[in-house]
């Protein structure tokens, strides 16, 4: 049945409404999204969800762990020495040291009677402390150096430091002993072979040691020497003078006859390690019932 609506400003003419009032629900049905299809879109939404939580926990673990590892080489890598310091330019020179002609640390170890030996570079080892302590270096152009405050001490006990360098020498060939004080001026020098002390020289306040003719070296480097118990009250300046340059030419010397240590290069450092122990072995516990 057609009817007419009218405005003020327009009209329009419907000429045919049909009303379902009992239509089917299957008939609205057809017009929504199926149930079943639905029901596959959420699975697929709580799916997707899922794996992007996953990727989030994921990507969160991996962050903070790269965060923790960069932090530990960060921490590690100030901790860490700079390369310098591992293998330094050169050393100091010892207050006494040791120079043996020989090529075998294991067989210097054995005659010093070394004991708890370990590995120990250069710079650890001209810088150790302890009486009872020595540093043996491997070999450098022929000669093994040793090092350390376990050394005789020409001041302490002249005796015993000719005992002493007779004895090694006897086992190990040529051996050279350099000791020096520059506070005090005290200094000495010694070079033995196979037992025999062929030449020494100890001052220290007053002439301790002077045995066999001053060798060539010495002459060259000006460095004077005095008779048995001459006291440095008997010196005048001059010849007091005289001994602070015996105490600077130490190093000369033994640059002449083996090694200086104070002009080893970096390349020597770089190359080998040598080893650390105790001059005398510790004495052990007393057993208990």
């Amino acid at each position: 049945m057609p009817f007419r609506i009218e405005q003020s400003d327009f009209f329009c003419i419907v000429s045919h409404v049909t009303f379902f009032p009992h239509a089917p629900l299957g008939v609205l049905g057809a017009l929504s999204p199926d149930p079943s299809q639905s029901t596959v879109d959420w699975v697929a939404v709580l799916m997707l969800g899922l794996f992007s939580g996953i990727l989030l926990v994921s990507g969160g673990f991996y962050l903070m762990t790269r965060k923790q590892i960069l932090t530990i080489k960060r921490e590690k890598a100030m901790s860490r020495p700079p390369l310098e310091e591992l293998i330094p330019c050169s050393l100091d020179l010892p207050e006494q040291w040791l120079a043996i002609r020989s090529g075998n640390v294991a067989a210097v170890q054995e005659t010093l009677g070394l004991s708890n030996p370990r590995r120990c570079t250069w710079k650890d080892g001209f810088a150790i402390s302890g009486v009872e302590r020595l540093f043996i270096s491997p070999p450098v152009k022929g000669w093994i150096l040793v090092v350390g405050p376990a050394l005789p001490a020409p001041e302490e006990d002249v005796d015993f430091c000719f005992h002493f360098l007779s004895h090694i020498s006897k086992r190990l060939g040529h051996v050279q002993f350099f000791s020096l004080n520059s506070a005090l001026s005290h200094h000495c020098w010694v070079r033995a072979h196979t037992g025999r002390i062929e030449r020494a020289y100890a001052w220290c306040g007053e002439t301790l040691w002077n045995q066999g003719k001053a060798t060539p070296e010495e002459s060259v480097l000006g460095m004077k020497c005095h008779e048995y118990a001459t006291t440095v009250e008997e010196l005048d300046f001059q010849q007091v003078n005289h001994l602070n340059q015996n105490t600077a030419n130490i190093s000369q010397l033994a640059a002449r006859w083996s090694l200086n240590p104070a002009a080893l290069k970096s390349d020597v450092f770089a190359k080998s390690a040598g080893i650390t122990g105790e001059l005398f072995p510790a004495a052990s516990e007393p057993e208990t019932d």
